[in-house]
């Protein structure tokens, strides 16, 4: 990707607005470094994390700038960047390029929908374990095996956003999880204790993650 025609490479400190809503930007991103988040804000000053994205990840802007998300540095953020529009994209680069944003395009539909049943119709403790899983699989890179750890550079109150709860009651949840053995949180660092048990408890089809 660094080699196509127009690539840029950016770095973006943590707490950097990557794109802002309402504001028109269309790009694609490659995430060679760091976590970003999608979220979309609230007027009462709250806001909704959608979707997440990890290192080695395409992430997609396509904001007209009536409806759109915000796009923030979770941490040092670095990318490789082409212009949009994406539509133009497809005309443009090689096949194998094209078949990935396409990839990337698809995926995240399928994490959005996932979220939304979380936040819609899932127990606190059932979402909270689905969303360790599925950052586990794409911050591991598999859609086949879990980590036994990684690293993950959220705090209480971006993952209160991102399950839809406050960050008291996910500090709940976390202490849950890890008195029952199957997971635990601490100083940037997810451990997965029990691989069958979280899974058995979060009700999680990785099969929507590709690989």
């Amino acid at each position: 990707m660094s080699e196509l025609p127009g690539a840029v490479r950016r770095s973006y400190p943590a707490n950097a607005t990557i794109a802002r809503e309402y504001v028109a930007r269309s790009s694609i991103l490659v995430i060679t470094a760091g976590w970003a988040a999608f979220a979309k804000m609230l007027p009462s000053g709250s806001r909704l994390i959608v979707d997440f994205a990890l290192p080695h990840e395409i992430a997609l802007i396509e904001f007209g700038g009536e409806v759109s998300e915000t796009v923030t540095a979770l941490s040092e953020v670095k990318t490789i960047e082409l212009a949009g529009p994406i539509r133009s994209f497809f005309s443009s680069y090689p096949q194998p390029i094209c078949e990935a944003v396409q990839q990337a395009q698809a995926s995240r539909y399928s994490r959005v929908a996932e979220h939304l049943a979380g936040v819609s119709r899932r127990g606190t403790v059932e979402r909270t374990a689905h969303l360790l899983l599925e950052l586990a699989c794409r911050a591991h890179r598999s859609a086949t095996s879990f980590p036994d750890r990684f690293e993950c550079p959220l705090n209480q109150a971006e993952l209160a956003d991102a399950l839809g709860l406050s960050a008291v009651h996910v500090s709940r949840v976390l202490k849950e999880l890890r008195e029952r053995g199957l997971a635990s949180f601490r100083n940037g660092v997810v451990e997965l204790h029990d691989h069958v048990g979280l899974i058995e408890t979060a009700g999680f089809d990785r099969s929507y993650i590709s690989s």
